[in-house]
This record gives structure tokens, C-alpha cells and sequence, in this order.
């Protein structure tokens, strides 16, 4: 993925992963997470804690990411403020996928293998990517919302629209009211 100019870059470094392992906790100030086209979403400030151990086969990195996205409802197109609590268990290793070697301690199910330079780990690509991940497919600002009216746009949410009483019958469904 590529930052937008200007962006801080924040990394963990591997040599700083003692036999012990690595406790990490950080703030990443509020930035703008890039969709598709010209669109993005406010991601509030971050706060990412974790362990990171390190074994032969690579570094594992189990954690928690905790934020606020402002997301737009896909039915009355309402912005509002979706919380985040989002735990991860990454594996990151500098062998290709589907080496030879690719017998390891590792059950594919439970784990998402990352591949790295083997020297560093990028932070902020960790957390736009759990964070996309995150995202709803269809976000709703509440699970009953109504939407807008389909005449006149109006946010049914905030109460009925005058074009609700002028609601005439479709002449092409009256055959299955008269199955009813």
C-alpha cells in the first residue's frame, strides 16, 4: 500500500525483540484511511498493544488495535462513529509463500502469515490493514435504520415524509395482493 506524502512512518524494529520477547504498546495520532476512488474514512487516534516473540521460523505478533472510524450509513447516508476493538495474531516470516519449506508449527486457520524484509516491522501498514479488515461491508448507523424515502429522499429515521400518504397502488402487483 502506498502512504500518502507527508505521512510518519512508525516501525519495530526486529533486533529490539529480545529472547524474552517484545511488549509494545503505541499511539498513532488520527489519520485518513484511502478507499477506493477518491473516497476515505477518519480513522481517530490508535492505540495498538501486543507481544511480539520470536522463534526460528519467524516473529509472532498477538495484539489488540483500539479506535473509531466515521463511516457513512449505506441506508440514510448519516455519518456517525463506529468503535473498533480489533484483536490480531499475525506470523511474520521472510520466506516466501508456498516455499519448499513451508512445513511449520504454524495452523493456518488460526494464524495470518505476513511476509516482511526480515528487518522491520511497519506499524502503520499493521493497522490501516487490521482496520480495513475491520470495516463493515454495509455499515448501518443502527441495525433498524429506515433509510430515505425512495420518492423524496427524506431520512425516514427522522420521522415519516409527506409523500408517504400519496402512495398509490402499483397496478402490476394488484394480481398478488388478490393472492392474499
Amino acid at each position: 500500500m502506498r502512504r500518502p506524502p507527508g505521512r510518519k512512518v512508525m516501525y519495530i524494529e526486529t533486533k529490539e525483540i529480545g529472547p524474552e520477547g517484545l511488549a509494545v504498546s503505541r499511539s498513532i495520532g488520527a489519520f485518513r484511511l484511502p478507499l477506493s476512488g477518491r473516497d476515505s474514512i477518519q480513522v481517530s487516534p490508535v492505540s495498538l498493544n501486543g507481544e511480539l516473540s520470536k522463534d526460528a521460523d519467524g516473529i509472532s505478533f498477538v495484539g489488540r488495535i483500539e479506535t473509531s472510524a466515521r463511516l457513512s450509513c449505506s441506508r440514510c447516508l448519516e455519518e456517525y462513529i463506529l468503535p473498533l476493538d480489533l484483536p490480531f495474531d499475525l506470523f511474520y516470516t521472510t520466506e516466501a509463500e508456498g516455499s519448499p519449506g513451508d512445513v511449520s508449527r504454524i495452523d493456518d486457520d488460526m494464524v495470518t502469515r505476513v511476509h516482511f524484509d526480515g528487518n522491520r516491522i511497519d506499524v502503520q501498514s499493521l493497522v490501516s490493514e487490521q482496520v480495513y479488515l475491520g470495516l463493515p461491508l454495509k455499515p448501518l448507523c443502527r441495525p433498524d435504520c429506515l433509510g430515505l424515502c425512495p420518492r423524496c429522499g427524506t431520512n425516514l429515521n427522522a420521522g415519516d415524509c409527506a409523500c408517504a400518504e400519496e402512495r398509490t397502488e402499483d397496478p402490476r402487483l394488484r394480481v398478488l395482493k388478490n393472492l392474499l
